[in-house]
């Protein structure tokens, strides 16, 4: 999985299936923001704020987000 950023603020991530990876991410206590709020044309994603993330939760943030992206209905075929 590629993601992208430059800032340090924010970070996107591609996610065919945007409400899915949403979902997802808010069952595991995580709050991140559909990418259709911030892109015209480019595929769906997500953005993820990162700049107040403690570095003791990197980790798991990003088990839980291959999780949400990679684990969708859409790529998988089922919830696992």
């Amino acid at each position: 999985m590629t993601a992208r950023g430059r800032t340090g603020i924010n970070v996107w991530i591609p996610a065919p299936d945007e409400p899915f990876a949403v979902a997802s991410l808010r069952e595991r206590g995580w709050a991140v923001a559909p990418g259709s709020l911030y892109r015209i044309a480019s595929p769906g994603g997500l953005r993820v704020t990162v700049s107040a993330l403690d570095p003791s939760d990197v980790d798991r943030l990003a088990d839980d987000v291959a999780v949400a992206v990679l684990d969708q209905p859409s790529t998988s075929g089922l919830f696992r």
